[in-house]
This record gives C-alpha cells, structure tokens and sequence, in this order.
C-alpha cells in the first residue's frame, strides 16, 4: 500500500479507471487523498448493473460527477437500461460538456430531448446516442472535431423543411464513422440524404419503416458500406466511387421501388455481401440490370430461395477478376434436378476466374452433390472448395467426404470439409 500511496495522483486515476466503478468507488475510504480519485479517471463507464438500481443509481451519478469539478474526460459512458426522469439525465449532460470530453456515449431508456449544447461542442470526437433521445438539430449545430457518430434508434428532426440527417452531418466537417440504428431516424418521409466529403465507414441498418421515401448516397470517399432497410423508391444520386467492400441487406417493400441506381453505384467495389431479396429480384429478370464489376475480387452471396442462383451465370461473366465465391443458402434450384439449370452451360463457369469456392449450408441432397460434381468439374481456375456440410450420423459424414473427395476436379484443387449440427 505504501509503493501505491507513493504514486501520483495521475497514475494512480489510471489504475483504478480499469476497475469496474463500484470497486473503484470503494476506494474511497481509504483515507482522505483517496476519497475522490476514483471520480477523477479519465475515463468514466457509469453503468445502471455494476452500481445500483432506482435512486441510488442517480444518487451515484449525480456524486461521480459532481465531486469530479471540472477535471478533464477522455470519455464518459452512462447506461441505464430503465427509465429515469429526463432532469437527471439533461443534467448529467451538461456536466459533462464542461469537461471537454472527448467521447461521450449515452444509451438512456427515458425519452429526452437532446440539448442543443451537445451539437455545438467544439471537442468531441466520437459521439454515441442510443434508445431515448430525440434530437432536433439546431440551425447553428457545428461539431468540429467529430469523427465517429452512432445513432440507435434516436429520432432526428429539423425546425425546417429540411433533411434532418444532412443537416446534421453538414454540421460535422471531419466525420469519418456512421453507424444509423432502428426503425425510424428522422421526420422527413420524402427524400433522406447522406452526404459528407469525409465519410469513410457508414452503416445503416434500419426495419419496419414504409419505402414511400428516396434515398441518397453522396460520400465520394466511402470506403465502406453496410446497409440493411427496405428498398426506398428511388436512389436519384449515387455517389460512391471510392467503396471497397460493401454488406448489402435489401428487402421489398409493398409499394414502388427502383435499387437499379444503388446497383450502378456498387459496381467499383471489391468486396461485396449480397442477401437482397429486392436486387435478385432484379437481377433474374434482366441481365442488363447487372453492371461489371470491374474489381470484385470477393463475392458472398446469401438467398433462402431455391430459384436465387439463377442470376449467378450473369453475374460470375460480368466479375472478371472474381477470386472468391461465397454461397449460403441452396447451392441447387430443384430438390430433383441433378444440376442447376442456371449452371448447365460450360461456358460460364470454365471462364470463371474463381479459385477458392466456399459452401455454407451443404445439406447433401441428390441435387446438391449432382451440382457440387459439375461445378467441380468445370471451374478451371479453382484451387480450394471450403464446404460447411450438415450431418448428423457417421455415415453421412463418411457418404459426404467420399462422394466430395472423389469428384472429377482439377488436379490443384482440394476440399476441406467441416460438419454441424443444427440447434
């Protein structure tokens, strides 16, 4: 105790912001020195489980912070899963602005009305908002040092006609990281825009809402790009001529909608993940709606229909440099059919250039290992086959492995096979 009585004030902070806070708090009846270090960490996670429940919860918070003056935070993270009174809550929010921090994460249940100050402060570099607040973005928002922005489930609003969002990131010069989560993000139901010159990585999963709106992708140096929604109706601007890798998760919705511009817009990507009901859709009734994708080198694609793959011929002709095909769903169209009628022609899969084929749910059905044996046979290029099969007995795993090993292949090529069980 004494080599620790003997450190800094400072190093000692630092030791005690890596124990959970109700131990650090605990501290504090050490002696008189320690009774507020444990409130002057640089870095502060207040959470509703590790400290108490109710008022006791609010008692603790509202000590933390006060007892901490104007001592400077890294970050401040306050989770409370159950609902408090919104004066608590706007309270501790502008305590915390006074301690320059850096980054501030909120996840509160209660319904509150975000403070305008939160949107002008000059030293926040990563802001994370979850479940209750409502924010209507001031005319003079400005967040100068933001970098990363998360959004869960946070409803957006404007005093005018306008995009809520885009008024929000014009407000953010630096941003890099968006992450958009829940069923609603703003008021305006007509036309959402994303739009920032700095934005790299953007995530947007979003469910439940009706596609009666457009959508608009202007992030000229998005490098990344995860998005899960209904297909609005239209995309009047794709601007994404720097994407990399891109997640794509599309339903359709009941009404009109056109992804045919979100389409053109992934053709530069390299890596893409597609489970889009929506795109298939499109994809299978009009070759021309698939564009060339000039630099794919990975593709994954998931569908739970047995008609998915029979876009997959257009597709595979129109990646030419395509290194890695990834399959989840049936990897066949009809239970009875020995090979995919979308598969027949050699021409498509001989001038594949894919060399590493990975099967996610091989279930070894007749229709299967029939599709499995062409698609070995004619690939030229393959140089690895990964197959994710479901087998439950040794013998199905002894039938799979040996039906799988013994298939007319070329000579570089193997097969790693790995078994489940289904839960």
């Amino acid at each position: 105790m004494d080599r620790i009585n003997g450190l800094p004030d400072e190093i000692v902070c630092c030791i005690l912001s890596c124990l959970p806070i109700k131990e650090a708090a605990l501290t504090s009846v050490l002696s008189k020195r320690w009774r507020h270090l444990f409130a002057l960490s640089p870095n502060l996670h207040l959470d509703y489980h590790g400290v108490g429940t109710g008022q006791s919860f609010v008692d603790f918070v509202d000590r933390v912070l006060d007892v901490s003056g104007n001592f400077p935070r890294r970050k401040i993270s306050i989770k409370c899963p159950k609902s408090i009174d919104s004066a608590h809550v706007i309270r501790w929010i502008y305590n915390v602005l006074k301690h320059d921090v850096l980054e501030l994460d909120i996840d509160i249940i209660s319904v509150i009305l975000m403070p305008r100050e939160v949107f002008a402060c000059k030293t926040i570099v990563e802001l994370k908002l979850a479940s209750g607040f409502e924010a209507n973005i001031p005319d003079d928002a400005f967040l100068p040092s933001l970098k990363t922005l998360s959004l869960d489930s946070i409803w957006l609003s404007s005093g005018h006609d306008d995009c809520a969002l885009g008024k929000l990131l014009s407000a953010c010069p630096v941003l890099e990281e968006l992450t958009i989560l829940g069923p609603n993000w703003q008021n305006r139901q007509c036309c959402f825009t994303v739009s920032s010159l700095t934005l790299k990585r953007l995530t947007i999963k979003c469910t439940g809402r009706i596609a009666s709106w457009d959508l608009t992708f202007d992030t000229p140096n998005l490098a990344y790009l995860e998005y899960s929604d209904l297909v609005p109706r239209e995309y009047p601007i794709m601007n994404l001529e720097s994407l990399v890798e891109a997640k794509i998760d599309l339903g359709s919705p009941s009404g009109y909608s056109n992804p045919l511009n979100l389409i053109k817009g992934l053709s530069n990507v390299e890596i893409l993940e597609l489970s889009s009901t929506r795109i298939f859709k499109v994809f299978r009734y009009s070759d021309e709606a698939i564009p060339v994708f000039i630099n794919l080198l990975s593709l994954s694609i998931t569908t739970a229909s047995r008609s998915g793959l029979k876009f997959l011929p257009s597709l595979l002709e129109k990646s030419p440099k395509l290194e890695t095909l990834v399959i989840k769903g049936p990897f066949h169209f009809n239970e009875f059919e020995f090979v995919c009628g979308c598969l027949l022609g050699d021409s498509c899969l001989s001038s594949c250039s894919v060399k590493v084929l990975k099967i996610a749910e091989y279930r070894g059905t007749v229709g299967e290992l029939k599709q499995m044996r062409h698609s070995l046979e004619k690939l030229s290029c393959l140089e690895l086959v990964k197959v994710r099969a479901y087998a439950i007995t040794e013998k199905e795993k002894s039938r799979f492995t040996r039906y799988l090993q013994r298939a007319p292949r070329s000579s570089k090529c193997k097969i790693q096979i790995k078994f489940y069980e289904e839960t």
